[in-house]
């Protein structure tokens, strides 16, 4: 099966990284061996707040007419969530797309190889997938391609 996430060519996926204000809305396991990652995008508050001792912020939130994507990983071999304000991206890593990305080369990919038994011939070779949102950075290596659902 051709992973069009991979090719960056997969219509969701184009649609999500020429879209704005993704935020993550849920991450849940089911079973131990699936993942499934709700992000929604947010719009702006329709009236202005005091946030931190700053008046006159229009915070975003999640709406119930928010569009929404859930992305679904079976068989995921690692993930991790890191807060927005602590993630980064090395010079020698090597990615496609935006708010949803692939990676053929990465310092997660390297470091669940090096620390997991999983190969390419058990479950099959791995591929980094992250999902980028305003508040958390998302992390999966597996070997399939996640299903992916629009507007959930």
């Amino acid at each position: 099966m051709t992973d069009l996430w991979k090719t960056n060519d997969h219509p969701t996926v184009v649609w999500a990284n020429g879209s704005e204000n993704w935020q993550t809305k849920r991450i849940q396991t089911i079973n131990q061996s699936l993942l499934v990652v709700d992000i929604a995008a947010a719009t702006k508050a329709s009236e202005p707040e005091s946030v931190g001792g700053i008046d006159g912020v229009y915070p975003l939130e999640i709406k119930p007419e928010s569009d929404e994507l859930r992305l679904s990983f079976y068989d995921f071999v690692a993930y991790s969530v890191t807060a927005e304000m602590f993630a980064q991206q090395g010079d020698q890593e090597i990615s496609v797309g935006g708010w949803l990305r692939v990676f053929s080369k990465s310092f997660y990919l390297e470091f669940v190889e090096r620390s997991t038994w999983a190969t390419s011939e058990f479950p099959g070779d791995l591929i980094h997938y992250q999902i980028n949102t305003l508040d958390h950075t998302i992390d999966v290596v597996t070997s399939n391609p996640p299903e992916i659902l629009k507007s959930i």
